[in-house]
């Protein structure tokens, strides 16, 4: 149904905004190099046709697969090739995935003359109509070759002894929807939005239109295969990326919607399609084309959420931004409450989310709230004052994994999160960028500097630590800072930064901590070089948690000194099998285990505390981690006490007891 009211010009980039960023190229060299980078990363699809760009939006029935295969190799050499490291290059090697080894290219036959050999007069592939003529190795033609069919996929992927390769689902993820259709439309629209240039315009709408006429239509977990088997749920792609390519849509959307009213040639050339493929919205006139838009993909999204359903809030965020961008300019308030109830609940546990995997998911999901808040922040002074004033958790929320983070260089691996024993050297709450161009559509391309986020949330909060963590993350300066091709004073940071560096030190300063929400006890002693951390983990179960209850972890001497498994295996398979478990598995941790069972889910509680200068501890009383039928009517004990007692300056002892009573 049509909207009553379509505004035309756009909520998050404006006319007075985006003038800001061509001023500021004008005269800021670092400026100029974005618009630069944008502009030349949009000339590939410049170069073609309003009609290749139409067709290259593919049938919603051909399969899609996340990957080639989760734990394979490649057909031609045998050496193995898992997950995503199949290399893809829609502009380099169209319709083909190659092996990183032998650099052979996969299928061996032309699929994309078999695929237009297809279309019908709706524009769509029919395999009916295709030419299976066409499907044979382009290299061995010969039909008495043996070789005369090794490699070839016609959509449905090769086999071969048993085993199977999904070559063409996963280039249509990852080589023509992500790299070709989605990047598309989100480099041709910001390229629109730095220079004021139509014709970047043009092609984003010519793209996005055809996106919509097709989008209902995709649904990966009927149409999906995931590591070798069913789909959840999504849109051409996965849930999670599907969230965050619907939020970029609606944004390149609200980019170039402005230019639609102007555009004649792109009335002209999508009725003219529209009448061709017998689509029921004729786009007569501008009007049709926002609606065909709006309705087909802004509005789908907000209509079939469990396609997008994806990790709190992100899915949340999607809809705010929509939402955002079809009513902000009328009726604000419906937007407010909105972000309000998200800021709720995503801050309700220590300040996040509660979900694990302390530098993954535990990250991403407020990286995305610091995008969106950044993304209100710049087009209004008086927004990040008065969102702080009604959720003041916000300051806990950028504070919490600068409080987990050890000498910046570890965070305690808790859940689905790291490798064994690799470092993370950058603070992970928040992605940044030092060209502000970032071409991934799990961030907000174009988005806000993070870097003059955090300036404004130390202004607001008087916490120095926000300032100490931007110097780190420019490499120990304040030079080009704050990256903001939209901002309005680019000095105010780098003067600000030398003061604080210099009265507060390059560090934040950090005193031993207990996260008694997200169920982490962190105790400190030393500094810089010298600083020891022993850790303990007090819960199990939730998204992406192990059965890791008092699961013990200590850093010293710049080390990991007890490292955990890390992310689990996902390549061998998918997220379960006897590896993926025993990563999750409480044997798997620096705990107990009891009876041979894996921790029950639930949390343990802080019965000691104690933060001095020369010894910290903490006892946490854990009983129902170990709750079993088995048990009832048994007296229960399932505690740990750590304490740490320092020796020197340098150096620390820990004492770490255990006391367990429950067994058959």
């Amino acid at each position: 149904m049509d909207n009553l009211y379509r505004p035309t010009e756009s909520v998050f980039y404006p006319s007075w905004f985006t003038a800001i960023a061509r001023q500021n190229a004008d005269t800021d060299a670092w400026a100029a190099s974005v618009l630069d980078k944008v502009v030349q990363a949009a000339q590939p699809w410049m170069h073609l046709s309003d009609d290749a760009l139409w067709s290259s939006v593919f049938t919603p029935s051909l399969r899609r697969s996340w990957m080639v295969w989760s734990n394979g190799f490649c057909p031609q050499c045998g050496t193995g090739v898992p997950m995503y490291a199949w290399q893809i290059n829609p502009f380099k090697h169209a319709w083909k995935v190659e092996c990183p080894h032998c650099q052979t290219l996969f299928p061996t036959n032309d699929f994309e003359s078999y695929y237009r050999s297809g279309i019908n007069n709706q524009g769509l592939f029919d395999t009916a109509l295709a030419d299976k003529g066409l499907l044979f190795n382009s290299d061995h033609p010969a039909m008495d070759d043996p070789l005369h069919t090794f490699g070839v996929d016609d959509g449905t992927s090769y086999a071969q002894d048993g085993d199977r390769w999904w070559f063409i689902a996963t280039y249509l993820v990852y080589g023509q929807w992500k790299q070709f259709i989605v990047a598309g439309i989100r480099t041709l629209a910001a390229a629109y939005c730095l220079t004021s240039d139509s014709a970047y315009a043009h092609k984003a709408i010519i793209l996005l239109d055809r996106v919509a006429d097709l989008y209902p239509l995709y649904d990966f977990k009927s149409q999906g295969v995931m590591y070798e088997g069913p789909a959840h749920a999504g849109y051409v792609s996965t849930w999670h990326d599907a969230c965050e390519e619907t939020r970029e849509m609606a944004l390149a959307y609200d980019q170039v919607r402005g230019a639609i009213a102007q555009d004649e040639q792109a009335v002209a050339f999508l009725s003219q399609k529209a009448v061709e493929c017998g689509i029921a919205n004729r786009k007569t006139k501008p009007s049709d084309i926002n609606q065909n838009i709006e309705d087909r993909i802004l509005n789908d999204a907000l209509n079939n959420r469990w396609k997008i359903e994806s990790n709190y809030p992100r899915t949340d965020i999607a809809i705010i931004v929509i939402r955002a961008i079809l009513e902000w300019l009328q009726d604000p308030k419906p937007v407010n409450e909105l972000l309000d109830a998200m800021l709720d609940r995503a801050t309700a546990v220590d300040g996040i989310t509660g979900e694990k995997g302390l530098a993954a998911y535990a990250s991403y999901t407020i990286q995305a709230v610091g995008l969106l808040l950044g993304m209100f922040a710049r087009l209004d002074a008086g927004f990040l004052p008065d969102i702080l004033q009604r959720h003041p958790r916000i300051k806990d929320m950028y504070r919490f994994h600068i409080d987990t983070w050890v000498f910046q260089r570890y965070y305690p691996q808790v859940g689905d999160t790291g490798e064994f024993a690799v470092p993370e050297p950058h603070y992970v709450a928040l992605p940044f960028s030092t060209d502000q161009w970032i071409s991934s559509s799990s961030v907000f391309s174009l988005g806000p500097s993070t870097y003059t986020l955090l300036y404004q949330l130390y202004e607001l909060t008087g916490d120095v630590a926000y300032l100490q963590v931007v110097w780190h993350e420019n490499g120990q300066s304040s030079a080009l800072l704050p990256y903001d091709i939209f901002g309005t004073d680019q000095s105010q940071l780098s003067t600000r930064m030398y003061q604080v560096i210099a009265e507060y030190g390059a560090t934040p300063q950090l005193t031993s901590s207990n996260k008694q929400e997200w169920h982490l006890a962190l105790l400190r002693s030393g500094a810089q070089e010298d600083e020891r951390v022993a850790w303990v983990s007090y819960d199990s179960g939730g998204r992406h948690s192990h059965a890791n209850g008092l699961n013990l972890g200590l850093f010293a001497k710049g080390l990991d000194l007890m490292p955990d498994f890390g992310y689990p295996p996902v390549h061998k398979g998918g997220w379960g099998g006897d590896k993926f478990n025993w990563y999750l598995s409480s044997p798997a941790h620096n705990t107990v285990t009891v009876d041979g069972r894996n921790h029950a889910v639930g949390a343990g509680y802080t019965t000691l505390w104690g933060a001095g200068k020369q010894a910290r501890a903490v006892r946490i009383d854990a009983a129902d981690l170990i709750q079993h039928e088995s048990l009832t009517g048994q007296t229960l004990r399932f505690e740990r006490t750590t304490l740490m007692v320092d020796l020197s300056d340098t150096d620390s002892y820990l004492v770490d007891i255990f006391h367990v009573r429950g067994a058959y």
